[in-house]
This record gives C-alpha cells, sequence and structure tokens, in this order.
C-alpha cells in the first residue's frame, strides 16, 4: 500500500475493525473516538498520526506512523503504519507496545506475561479482520513477495518470530541472496531446532509471548557452552522497540522492525565474514532450509 492509497473510507473501515475487537464491540473511551466526518483526503488522515524515529544503529530506517488508541485492558496500544521491505511501501499493524520493563525475577512477572498473551490475542483479531477486509497486513506483503524457488547454498541463518508475516518476509529476503533459511515460531521451537541444524547465525524477535528473545538468546549461550565448543554463534535480536545492546548479553546486535531489506542483509552479512556461499549443511525436514544437492 502507497500512502496516496489511504483515503478517508478506508481509514474508517480500518478504524472501525480495530476498535470494535480492541473494546470487545463495547464503546471506546473518548480518546479513540475519532470523528472522520471532516476528512477529505489522505493527507487529513495522515495528521491525525504521530510519526515515530526509533534509533537505529544501522543508521537508516523505514518510517512508523502511529495512533494511540489503546484496547479495554491496556491504553497504551497502537493503530500503526509501517513501511516495510522498500521505501514508500507501508502496511497495517497492531503495536501492541507491551515492552516494559517487568523482570522474571518481579511479582508482577506472570500478571504482565498474561496481559502480553491478551495484547497479541488483540493483535492476532484485529489484523485478522484487517486482512478479511482487503486492509494490507504484514502477512498480505509476505504473499505477495515473489517466492525464491532456487535452492539456497549459502550460510544457514534461524529465523524466530511469532508473527508469520514477519517470519515469512524475513526468510523470502534471506533466500533471495541464497541463505539458507530454518524457522522457528518460538523460543521453544528455536532451542529445539539450533541444536539439530546449527545455524551459522540466529535472525530471532525481541519480543514474543512466553520466552522472549533474551531469554531464548541466554539458554544458546548455555547450549553452546554446554558442548565445549569454541564456536560462538551470531546472534541479531529484532524489535521495533528502544532497545539498548547493553540490555541485551549474549547477542550480536538487534536491528529495527519492519524489516528493511538493505539494512537486513548488511548486518547479517557482516555477522558472517568469510562464510562460504556454498556450505553443506543437514537436511531439515520440519523447516524450509534445503541442503545444498
Amino acid at each position: 500500500m502507497r500512502l496516496e492509497d489511504l483515503d478517508p473510507a478506508l481509514f474508517e473501515l480500518g478504524l472501525a475493525i480495530y476498535l470494535h475487537h480492541a473494546y470487545d464491540g463495547r464503546q471506546p473511551p473518548p480518546h479513540a473516538r475519532i470523528d472522520v466526518s471532516a476528512l477529505r483526503d489522505w493527507r487529513d488522515v495522515l495528521a491525525l498520526f504521530t510519526e515515530e524515529r526509533p534509533p537505529n544503529p544501522g543508521g537508516e530506517s523505514h518510517r512508523h506512523l502511529v495512533l494511540r488508541l489503546g484496547n479495554a485492558r491496556y491504553p497504551h496500544m497502537k493503530l500503526a503504519l509501517m513501511e516495510f521491505v522498500e521505501p514508500g511501501q507501508w502496511f497495517w499493524s497492531v503495536d501492541t507496545h507491551d515492552r516494559a520493563p517487568v523482570r522474571p525475577d518481579s511479582p508482577d512477572w506472570p500478571r504482565w506475561q498474561e496481559l502480553r498473551r491478551h495484547n497479541l490475542g488483540v493483535k492476532e483479531r484485529v489484523e485478522r479482520a484487517w486482512r478479511e477486509a482487503g486492509i494490507t497486513t504484514a502477512r498480505v506483503v509476505a504473499q505477495r513477495l515473489q517466492p525464491v524457488l532456487r535452492e539456497c547454498r549459502g550460510p544457514i541463518v534461524l529465523v524466530v518470530d511469532d508473527e508469520q508475516g514477519m517470519r515469512s518476509v524475513a526468510v523470502n529476503i534471506l533466500q533471495s541472496e541464497d541463505y539458507r533459511v530454518v524457522e522457528a515460531s518460538s523460543g521453544d521451537e528455536a532451542l529445539d531446532l539450533f541444536g539439530k541444524v546449527h545455524p551459522d547465525l540466529v535472525l530471532m524477535d525481541y519480543e514474543m509471548p512466553g520466552m522472549d528473545g533474551v531469554e531464548v538468546c541466554a539458554r544458546l549461550r548455555a547450549l553452546e557452552a554446554s558442548t565445549g565448543a569454541a564456536r560462538h554463534t551470531p546472534v541479531l535480536l529484532a524489535t521495533a522497540g528502544q532497545v539498548q545492546l547493553s540490555d541485551t548479553p549474549g547477542a550480536d546486535g538487534f536491528l529495527m522492525k519492519p524489516y528493511h531489506r538493505t539494512l537486513l542483509l548488511s548486518f547479517v552479512a557482516h555477522q558472517l565474514p568469510g562464510k562460504k556461499r556454498d556450505r553443506a549443511g543437514p537436511a531439515v525436514e520440519d523447516g524450509t532450509e534445503r541442503a545444498a544437492p
């Protein structure tokens, strides 16, 4: 989607879908009630949004426009328009904005995890309804990308993300540059695959339900230490929030989501200096990685 396509009728439809699912069909609070009657064109719609520019250690980043509407249990959830893959291409997203620093040893941790699961459920329902209404989400973008049909022979990258659309786009970008890719949709699945395929690099979502990226990273490092191997597998954490590398022990870097094609490939290549593009590897039946013939 281009921003010029965001006419008032499309915005009104997308807004109504969000509010219906976020507030369980009840009347939303005053701050979420937006008068759309005066909107004339896409410029008026964009004027409702605030632009966020998270710091990106790689320099360039895609634009991120947000409208804080909340949900029935959490006031900070946002309707977001995000630039994705290539400049000028946008998609609709629900930004759960639930990355508050609640530590696992905090007494509030169980309640916080339950709230995060609730927020992810709202996100899933809203974005599914958007897709059914013909509104572009990350999963729609992923489905429209040209599939990579040739055999890939490069280094193995384990891509970990509970969001199918984001994960599929990362897979497509990496495979287009000859990387072999294994997919995981959770931290538990990532830990299982890590020991089976011995990836050259792990690209992992920072915010996942249950076991987040930091915890998975710590467990991966423990697995490496338990084998006595000298090998250090680079781990890149991907996030839509503001994270300092000092807060992600065990990680080798982080990059911003949604993915920027050039930046993603640059970060991965930087972590894999000197890797041969014809490295042979084990076959994996339940991932997308395919062994070189």
